[in-house]
């Protein structure tokens, strides 16, 4: 709670790097390749995919004239420029990754500095995929008349690159590769031939313009090097000035200044296309550009003295923090006479799509606090923390909140004799209660647009939420005034032991944390027109949980071995949401929305239909609650009412994203001069909604490419006794339709996350040229242990309401590096 709200979602706390004595010079690096791996193994060739049209009028009893395979009696007729292209290969690479950092330090006894610069080059293992950063760092600290010291530190990072939509959306790299067809090619090469609206020749790019059903995935290979161009490129700086002043002996005020600067900009080229069945027929581009800057200043003063067994620390506090200020401003056009970069500006356009520029209204936090421990004999610890936080995003009668902490700790054992408890080093129990404001989800802002000429302004109210409008119309904010802090109630017990010679350390935490107050959206009724709602203070969540951590040391002669485990593990449960609200979701999808919360549950549980299984003939079909859609080969979903009829109410929860635990371990050998260092990540016990499946194990969820399960081990009149629904063209409530625990897998995995080994240089041999020198390999992301199909189990999270749904996560490729840590 000393930090504040601006830690409601924990602290990191970064160390920075100071000068010492002397000169030093180190330079670290290290170089490698990234490799995507082999890619999935479930997708179907070209003439399995033809094989699948032809189950599909076997289970259907459809006979046609395909337009590519021709009639459906008989065998399929592959076409004459049918390709089989493994997309995967196509879009993916081996990518080269460097990374170089020189520092320089030095000082004496009243001044030191330090100053390093660095050197990032990553190319992305799909392909034109790119980052590059340069990046400074300084800083200094000066002794003036023993009793004041005064500093500064600066850091200046420059970032750009080409980046690409790697998850969260139906155009991801990962979902583009398993959504097109293996028959379509890269690039044509058969000759002159009729497509769709284009006639294609050699050279062209292929595209599922070229014959019907072909689906609507543009060709990812095309549209990358269209792109290629696209920049985007950020430039932040960061760093702040202090002074510490020693009033008298125990007694210092500290004072400092900081903020970050950042400045972006980008491009973007979305090319004009003829190769796929919907085509872009008009280039546009885009260009787009801001700053925001934020600042804060603390002023603290510290107390500490000893009095014989007492020993007492206090220090006072008042910071204000001025966030969110800056614009940005983004236009395109369209109707570009070359696809030359050279003539991909805003003024080469003949038609102005959009103008927009945006104003950030600041927000202010002011606070005042104050923090006091006091131990006896170094056995009994009391402490306690009182903050006052202000918040600008709230009404005059709540803008400001109290919040108190308090902590206690008492070390029960310190180098144990007693009979029995002899392997007991050191033994201490310790616990805390407190309170802590958030105001993180509350924000202002003014939003200014401009389309076509014509200017519109846009209000975000108190909630966040848009209010559009004429210019000099501002909407009415209903219901704002009233919003106040959330709140955080945490507490906590813990236990931390030392044993066996100090061999082995052990802490044990249990914790709660009750999110109380939280907002929550009141929806309006109709007659309020476009007037949006407000939020309220009503919802209220409960965290609880319990972390554990292990450390084990132990030397045999030139052998030293450390180990250091932690287990994580937490039970989430929403207590409410608002009065008459028994429910909100989230994760819309082309089924509906996946997430649902409801009290009673996990934050973000899949909600659905449970499938009981398939339906493995007409009886069981006929004796089973009148369901629509069903028929042989097709899901069968729970009753959970037991009306006899399968409806709406007999969705439930039917998976859980959240863990019941988290685990690391980490492990360091070290033998005179190798090292080596392991590191391991688990999860356990969560749950994944694959929506990958939805496009490859339904065949009318569009003519894109399908599994191999589709084909090989699907229902069929022979083939009852399998989990993989009938190869149909029927889409409705008993196949794609709506959200069910078909899709819900378990996430669990352990992955191998770094590995390393290094060789430190002996002195008789780097001390020639270098004060110490050590080389390494390194294998990141090694092997991973799972059972889920997908081609990766850790998600990456882009957003906190559409929680553990797999939308085409691209892989984290393995690397593969060497590098050296030299010094002079």
């Amino acid at each position: 709670s000393i930090y504040g709200v601006r830690a409601s979602n924990g602290v990191v706390v970064v160390t920075t790097r100071k000068g010492q004595q002397g000169m030093k010079v180190n330079y670290n690096m290290y170089v490698g390749t990234q490799r995507p791996g082999p890619g999935p193994d479930f997708l179907l060739n070209t003439e399995e995919y033809a094989k699948l049209q032809w189950l599909v009028y076997d289970n259907d009893g459809i006979s046609e004239y395909h337009p590519m395979y021709g009639s459906s009696i008989g065998q399929p007729l592959i076409p004459y420029w049918a390709a089989n292209t493994k997309w995967w290969d196509e879009v993916m690479r081996n990518a080269p990754v460097m990374n170089h950092d020189l520092s320089l330090s030095g000082g004496n006894n009243n001044a030191r500095f330090f100053a390093s610069m660095g050197y990032f080059n990553q190319k992305g293992t799909v392909i034109y995929n790119w980052c590059k950063r340069w990046s400074m760092r300084f800083n200094s600290d000066f002794i003036i008349r023993d009793r004041i010291t005064i500093g500064e530190n600066l850091n200046i990072a420059h970032r750009y690159g080409n980046e690409i939509d790697a998850n969260g959306s139906e155009n991801t790299a990962l979902m583009n590769i398993c959504r097109q067809q293996s028959i379509i090619p890269v690039k044509w090469d058969s000759g002159t031939f009729g497509g769709l609206s284009h006639t294609f020749e050699d050279g062209d790019w292929g595209g599922t313009g070229i014959a019907p059903r072909l689906g609507r995935v543009s060709n990812y290979v095309a549209d990358q090097i269209r792109n290629k161009d696209d920049r985007w490129r950020d430039i932040g700086l960061l760093g702040n000035i202090f002074a510490d002043v020693k009033i008298i002996e125990g007694l210092t005020l500290k004072t400092s200044f900081g903020g970050c600067m950042n400045y972006w900009y980008t491009t973007d080229w979305n090319g004009a296309t003829y190769e796929n069945s919907e085509n872009i027929f008009t280039s546009t581009y885009q260009e787009s550009a801001g700053y925001g800057v934020d600042w804060s200043c603390t002023n603290t003063l510290t107390f500490s003295r000893q009095f014989g067994n007492h020993s007492i620390s206090a220090v006072a506090g008042y910071e204000a923090v001025k966030m969110s200020m800056g614009r940005d401003l983004s236009t395109s056009r369209s109707g570009y006479f070359s696809d030359e970069p050279s003539y991909r500006t805003i003024s080469n356009g003949a038609t102005l799509q959009s103008g927009n520029s945006f104003y950030y209204t600041p927000r202010s936090l002011v606070s005042q606090f104050i923090r006091a421990d006091y131990n006896f004999r170094s056995k009994y610890y009391l402490g306690g923390t009182v903050r006052r936080d202000g918040a600008s995003v709230f009404g005059p009668e709540t803008r400001y909140g109290v919040f108190p902490s308090v902590s206690a700790g008492w070390k029960i054992i310190e180098k144990s004799s007693l009979d029995g408890l002899s392997f007991i080093n050191d033994l201490k129990i310790r616990g805390g209660y407190g309170m802590m404001g958030n105001q993180l989800s509350v924000t202002t802002a003014n939003r200014f647009s401009v389309y076509g000429g014509s200017i519109t302004t846009s209000y975000y109210d108190i909630s966040g939420t848009t209010n559009s409008a004429v210019r000099g119309f501002r909407p009415t904010i209903i219901g704002n005034e009233d919003v106040k802090w959330e709140t955080n109630v945490a507490a906590n017990i813990g236990i931390d032991a030392v044993l066996y010679d100090r061999r082995l350390e052990v802490s044990v935490d249990w914790y709660t944390k009750q999110n109380k107050d939280l907002l929550f959206l009141l929806d309006l009724q109709g007659t309020f027109g476009n007037a949006s709602g407000s939020y309220i203070n009503i919802g209220e969540m409960k965290n609880s949980g319990m972390d554990i951590q292990l450390v084990y040391h132990r030397n045999w002669s030139d052998l030293q071995f450390k180990a250091n485990a932690q287990f994580t593990a937490y039970h989430n449960e929403i207590v409410k949401i608002a009065d008459e609200v028994p429910f909100f979701d989230a994760g819309d999808s082309r089924i509906g929305s996946l997430n649902r919360n409801v009290p009673g549950e996990a934050l973000g549980s899949f909600f659905g239909y449970k499938v009981l299984g398939l339906f493995r003939n007409a009886k069981e079909v006929s004796d089973a609650p009148t369901q629509d859609g069903a028929e042989p080969g097709f899901f069968r979903y729970e009753d959970v009412d037991r009306n006899d009829e399968i409806t709406t109410n007999d969705r439930k929860s039917i998976g859980n994203p959240n863990p019941d635990f988290t685990f690391g371990l980490n492990l360091l050998f070290e033998y005179k001069r190798f090292g080596l260092t392991a590191f391991f990540h688990g999860v356990y016990g969560n749950d994944i909604f694959n929506y990958n499946r939805w496009w490859l194990d339904f065949w009318p969820s569009f003519h894109g490419q399908k599994s191999k399960d589709l084909l090989y081990k699907s229902w069929t009149p022979s083939r009852t006794n399998t989990t993989i629904p009938k190869a149909s063209n029927k889409s409705n409530f008993s196949t794609n339709m709506v959200p069910n625990s078909y899709y819900i897998e378990d996430g669990s995995y352990i992955r191998l996350k770094n590995f390393q080994i290094g060789y430190t240089l002996p002195g008789s041999f780097a001390g020639k040229i270098f004060s110490h020198a050590k080389i390494y390999v390194q294998a990141v992301n090694l092997f991973t242990i799972t059972k889920y199909s997908g081609m990766d189990p850790e998600l990456a999270s882009f957003d906190d309401t559409f929680m553990g749904v797999d939308e085409g996560n691209l892989p984290s490729p393995r690397q593969f590096l060497v590098g050296v840590n030299i010094g002079f």
